[in-house]
């Protein structure tokens, strides 16, 4: 190997070693999940001013929770790329159940549907979707 071709190695593996400091610094490539039922009403709250999460059902997996505060209204936060994004859950929303799992449709397509492993609580949680498509 030539010194010329040397230096472009070294150069090059400098440059990737870079990048990938950057990348870690800038948060991407993370893998963004629900840590616990505190951190879903946190998010919730963080979305909507004046909020306050009383109640979470979040996914096994940790990708997305409904959050319910006292007056009975919901919100549904999910993993979105490296970051969290949250919308209120009402009437235009659509759930669709599935033994231990929940899938609501929300009339924003760039938010998409969410699917959520409630387990045995999954039932329960649609039971309050229904009430809220009648009120």
């Amino acid at each position: 190997m030539t010194q010329a071709a040397l230096i472009q190695l070294g150069a090059s593996l400098i440059a990737v070693l870079f990048v990938a400091w950057l990348v870690g610094k800038m948060g991407l490539g993370g893998d963004p999940r629900i840590a616990d039922a505190e951190h879903a009403i946190r998010l919730a709250e963080e979305a909507e001013a004046g909020f306050k999460g009383v109640e979470v059902a979040r996914d096994r997996a940790g990708f997305a929770a409904i959050v319910q505060n006292a007056e009975g209204r919901m919100m549904l936060v999910r993993a979105h790329g490296n970051f969290f994004a949250a919308r209120p859950v009402d009437a235009s929303v659509i759930g669709r159940l599935d033994k231990d799992f929940l899938t609501l449709t929300t009339p924003e397509r760039t938010f998409g549907a969410v699917t959520l492993q409630l387990g045995r609580d999954a039932g329960m949680w649609a039971s309050r979707m229904r009430e809220i498509v009648r009120a």
